[in-house]
């Protein structure tokens, strides 16, 4: 299994986790880009790059078989623009590094002839004493016109150093890709020898690294000390020209694994009920899975092993699990610790439970408080009510709804994603009632909490 989990609790946005994966960026937003979610415009005009929401391959996204369903929206990059965006990537890197993403060409206009070197669309940036610097770039992913009418080239080039050739950076015979289709493209710059790796279209879910689609280790200039940031290049023309091309499912990360086949966990609950807190989560896919030790904790105490579930191992078929805390008391935080066969190990986000005496409502304070971007909020029902639980912010306009329906009696623990909203201070409402819908509510309570990004 990676060491990255996607985690969607109960129709909340889902949530990356870090392990071997730097970070995952959905592009979950609209407008412009920078200023959103990490990205900062360090070259060209502020504002060019823009969320792309119109329909796409899945709702507004692009999406490629046997990877996980897409999130968010996509970008658009645009061959009469000009803007160079990055996102920083902490800790720095020293050794490898991995890109990946989804790629979609809509047309050939911009993009420089077949016989030139073309364009490169994303690359990395090295550290420059304690900020991002903005040149010395490594790790391009060059684009340019393909031979054959309607189509495309992609190569690579480790740095600007030098003379490079269009085979330096295509290779011998490079693959004309069609425009107008979607593509998973994934690119590896390994900092102590100085090469850039492309694969386009690899097979998913292998856990080591297949046959690349070319190497190129041609450019001399020296390779930086750090790598601090992924950047993405708008280009017009000029000679230079990225063209008319979306993006979309970006992953950096350290291993193959990571990029190949992301491990996601697609839900993640807990529930008071019958004396006992009843676990349960779904995987949509799996590599190399042994298993989950199943964690708790009260208050600040040391996290205590409860027990270990089997894992899968290697599948893209979806899997459920469960697990049944009979000693649980009070507020209770849980999570799950991924294990692969090779030992190593992923943690879940957390969740809280009540845990214990159903006999009026109750609505917890928010854990952690403050946050960044998720938080978990808890309630408890005495009986079956209808809810409604909502997110506001500090002028009164609601930015979420995360539970508008009926409820049996118990506990219950959802995970709030504030990724698309600013910093601040938000409200949260839990009204519950036993009859005659939410609006009509026999419990109203709130409570603030801090979001500090």
């Amino acid at each position: 299994m990676k060491k990255a989990l996607l985690i969607f609790a109960l129709s909340i946005v889902p949530v990356w986790l870090q392990g071997q994966t730097i970070f995952y960026e959905p592009f979950n937003g609209t407008g412009l880009l920078t200023g959103s979610n990490g990205w900062q415009t360090h070259s060209g005009t502020i504002g060019q790059i823009q969320y792309e929401t119109s329909p796409s391959d899945v709702g507004s996204s692009l999406a490629y078989p046997g990877l996980p369903a897409p999130i968010g929206n996509r970008i658009r990059l645009d061959s009469t623009q000009s803007e160079d965006v990055n996102k920083q990537i902490s800790p720095d890197v020293v050794d490898s590094l991995y890109v990946s993403f989804l790629l979609k060409v809509l047309s050939t206009t911009s993009l420089l002839a077949n016989d030139q070197l073309g364009a490169y669309f994303i690359h990395f940036l090295p550290q420059s004493g304690t900020a991002v610097g903005t040149t010395g770039f490594v790790g391009r992913l060059h684009i340019k016109a393909g031979s054959a009418a309607g189509t495309f080239n992609l190569g690579v080039l480790n740095n600007a150093g030098g003379t490079p050739t269009v085979t330096d950076i295509y290779g011998a015979s490079p693959q004309d890709y069609p425009i107008g289709q979607t593509y998973f493209v994934v690119m590896k710059y390994v900092r102590t020898t100085n090469t850039a790796t492309l694969w386009v279209n690899p097979p998913v879910g292998l856990s080591s690294e297949p046959p690349p689609t070319h190497t190129n280790n041609t450019g001399t200039s020296p390779a930086p000390s750090q790598i601090r940031a992924l950047a993405i290049r708008n280009a017009s023309t000029f000679g230079r020209g990225t063209g008319n091309l979306e993006l979309d499912e970006i992953r950096v990360s350290r291993a193959w694994a990571d990029v190949a086949l992301p491990v996601e966990l697609v839900s993640f609950t807990g529930r008071y009920t019958n004396g006992r807190v009843e676990l349960q989560w779904q995987t949509a896919s799996e590599t190399n899975n042994e298993g989950f030790f199943v964690e708790r904790r009260s208050g600040n105490s040391a996290w205590q092993t409860l027990g270990f579930v089997r894992g899968k191992g290697t599948t893209t078929e979806a899997q459920s699990y469960r697990f049944t805390d009979e000693t649980a008391v009070g507020t209770v935080a849980y999570r799950l610790k991924q294990v692969d066969f090779d030992g190593q190990f992923a943690y879940s986000p957390v969740i809280e439970v009540l845990a214990g005496d159903l006999t009026s409502y109750k609505l917890a304070q928010n854990y952690p408080n403050p946050f960044n971007p998720t938080t978990t909020i808890s309630y408890q029902l005495p009986v079956a009510s209808d809810v409604k639980l909502e997110v506001f912010d500090i002028l009164g306009k609601k930015v979420a709804t995360l539970v508008n329906g009926r409820q049996a009696a118990g506990a219950y623990t959802y995970t709030w994603n504030a990724n698309a909203v600013a910093s601040g201070v938000y409200f949260y409402r839990l009204q519950a009632g036993a009859t005659n819908g939410a609006s009509n509510a026999t419990f109203v309570e709130t409570k603030k909490m801090m979001l500090v990004k």
